[in-house]
C-alpha cells in the first residue's frame, strides 16, 4: 500500500511567524494535535501541542512568541509514492507520530500513527472478507 493512499486529510499549516496562540486555536478549530509550518510553500517545520507545552509554556514564552521558536525544524519526511514500510521503519526508528508527505517537493499531507493502524485494520478487513463470508455460509475455506 502506497503512503498516498492513507492520507485522510488535507494538511493544516502556519507560518514560522504565527504566534503560539494562535497555533494553538488552529489546532483547536482543524481538531489536529500537529500542523505543519510553511514559509511560502517550504515545509520548514512541524509543531505539536506537546511542543506548544513543553518548549513555549514550559520554557515561559508568552502566548505571542514565534512558532518557530518551538518548532520541529527540517522534520523527517516520506514520499507519498512510498510503501507503507517506510512509513512504519520511519515511525520505529524516529519514535515520533507524525510524518509529513510529500510528493516531488510540494507538501501533499501528513500521515499519522493512526493512519496506518486504520489502514492495517482496512487491509485486514478486505484480506479476511472472503473468509468470513464462507465460515457464515457454511463452506470451508
Amino acid at each position: 500500500m502506497r503512503i498516498r493512499d492513507c492520507l485522510r486529510k488535507a494538511p493544516v499549516t502556519v507560518s514560522p511567524r504565527a504566534g503560539m496562540a494562535e497555533v494553538a486555536s488552529v489546532m483547536a478549530e482543524y481538531g489536529v494535535g500537529a500542523v505543519l509550518v510553511l514559509d511560502g510553500d517550504a515545509l520548514v517545520g512541524i509543531v505539536t501541542d506537546r511542543d506548544l507545552v513543553v518548549r513555549g509554556l514550559a520554557a515561559r514564552q508568552g502566548p505571542a512568541a514565534l512558532v518557530e521558536g518551538v518548532m520541529t525544524a527540517r522534520p523527517v519526511t516520506v514520499q507519498g509514492n512510498a510503501d507503507m514500510d517506510e512509513a512504519v521503519a520511519l515511525f520505529a526508528k524516529g519514535g515520533f507520530r507524525r510524518l509529513p508527505v510529500l510528493e516531488d517537493d510540494q507538501l501533499a499531507g501528513m500521515l499519522t500513527v493512526d493512519d496506518v493502524l486504520l489502514g492495517g485494520v482496512e487491509f485486514m478487513r478486505a484480506v479476511l472478507a472472503p473468509v468470513l463470508s464462507e465460515t457464515r455460509s457454511g463452506r470451508q475455506p
